[in-house]
């Protein structure tokens, strides 16, 4: 069981060494199959073509394992339950019939691995729905940085073949094993995998129905009714960073206005709160890059950006450190707003959201705790309104992030240039902070 799991993790780490693209596999499922099963079946054949092992001994590690499971997640055993019920039984039919027929008979396992038919088809079926789903999300389970982030994608999708491998194989193994465990099957298993892990760097890993999650975001620095600078900020989801991008889809990085063979060293790392708006999705990912968007940005005479209006301030009479600030949001003429986040850093005591209690602080990036509310949505009617309360020591600081669907022009033109195996996400994020 452990060289079923170790086998096809280790191929994983040698074939990435010198590749330079990962989840070969993501769009052609059938080649991580091809990839990482031989080789876990053939970690489960090697310790027999020296050694037999008993059949009770699955049977007592099924049981082992039905204790343990259900002790750290109630009702987590059943599949070792269903199991071990099954050997027991399959062990004294076996017993049986190996009284009136050779013990190495092929009658001897076809019945053997008949009786165990049940608990065979509801271990592949739960098995084979765990590996599809992690694959399927691993093109969304965020980004880790390189080098070791490279290879966390294909070192899951080999662990969980193997694991799929033991939980469907490993009662069979103890008697499949008299015919399987040989030299050649094993040679021949191995080159199966090696084949797999050979081929795969001709595959490109995304299509129009595995694509590649992006994220674009145009993001407004702003104060009051002047924007400070505009840049486009972008980030990816998975194991294949930016440069695989930039590399596949050279009219992207034309656009914005890198020179052909540009250093990745040159380009800058966006900015801590960048992503604000998107909290806590943006801890997927650790990476994401900033890229200037060259022209100035002019307003036009009818567009209002979102801003905070402070309304009033009121000391506590009772408590004269503290003081009650009452704030306004207004979202301006932004017609698609998908949410708005505040981020609150500093003495607050409380405040008018979730029946006044503070949530537990948040810490983003490194930075010092804050409380981080979340507005979904556009208040057509009115503005949002609300309090806060804190101590006089210190101020206030209060950043917002407004994210809204609206695009302009040149940002459609960037999104326009992505191809059909790129599912890229947009939004226009207006970004300001006050001290109050």
């Amino acid at each position: 069981m452990a060289l079923a799991l170790v086998l096809p993790v280790l191929l994983a780490v040698i074939r990435l060494l010198p590749a330079t693209t990962a989840m070969s596999w993501f769009a052609h499922p059938w080649l991580a199959v091809l990839t990482y099963v031989p080789i876990s079946v053939a970690g489960m054949l090697i310790p027999r073509i020296s050694v037999a092992e008993k059949l009770m001994a699955s049977g007592s590690i099924d049981a082992s394992g039905n204790m343990v499971g259900t002790h750290l997640i109630p009702g987590n055993g059943f599949f070792s339950f269903i199991w071990a019920c099954f050997l027991l039984a399959a062990n004294s039919l076996l017993k049986t019939i190996q009284a009136k027929f050779r013990r190495s008979s092929l009658l001897n396992f076809s019945l053997y691995a008949l009786s165990l038919a049940v608990p065979i088809l509801i271990s592949l079926y739960v098995g084979v729905m765990l590996w599809q789903t992690l694959q399927e999300k691993m093109g969304m389970a965020g980004s880790i940085p390189h080098p070791f982030g490279f290879f966390v994608a294909d070192i899951i999708m080999a662990a969980t073949s193997g694991y799929v491998v033991i939980l469907a194989l490993s009662p069979l193994i103890p008697v499949a094993g008299i015919w399987l465990a040989s030299s050649r099957i094993v040679l021949f298993l191995v080159s199966l995998s090696i084949l797999g892990a050979s081929v795969s760097p001709q595959f490109f890993p995304y299509n129009t129905y595995a694509p590649k999650r992006i994220l674009l975001q145009r993001t407004f620095s702003t104060q009051g009714q002047r924007i400070l600078g505009a840049d486009y900020d972008l980030a990816v989801f998975d194991a294949n960073s930016l440069p695989f991008v930039f590399k596949n889809v050279e009219a992207v990085p034309k656009f914005l206005g890198l020179e052909p063979g540009f250093s990745w060293k040159t380009v800058s790392k966006s900015p801590s709160g960048t992503w604000m708006a998107i909290y806590p999705i943006s801890r997927l990912f650790v990476e994401s890059y900033r890229f200037s968007a060259g022209n100035k940005v002019v307003l036009k005479d009818d567009q209002r950006l979102p801003h905070i209006i402070l309304q009033n301030v009121k000391e506590d009479i009772l408590n004269p450190d503290r003081k009650r600030i009452y704030v306004e949001i207004d979202m301006g003429s932004l017609h698609e707003v998908w949410a708005s986040v505040l981020n609150i850093t500093g003495p607050l005591t409380s405040w008018s959201f979730s029946d006044e209690r503070l949530p537990v602080p948040e810490v983003v990036n490194g930075g010092p705790p804050s409380y981080i509310c979340r507005l979904s949505g556009k208040d057509t009617s009115e503005n949002w309104k609300f309090w806060l309360e804190a101590n006089t020591s210190k101020p206030l600081q209060v950043d917002l992030a407004v994210l809204d669907h609206e695009l302009d022009d040149d940002t459609r033109t960037l999104l326009h240039l992505f191809p059909s195996w790129a599912a890229t996400i947009a939004g226009s994020t207006y970004l300001s902070s006050y001290l109050i």
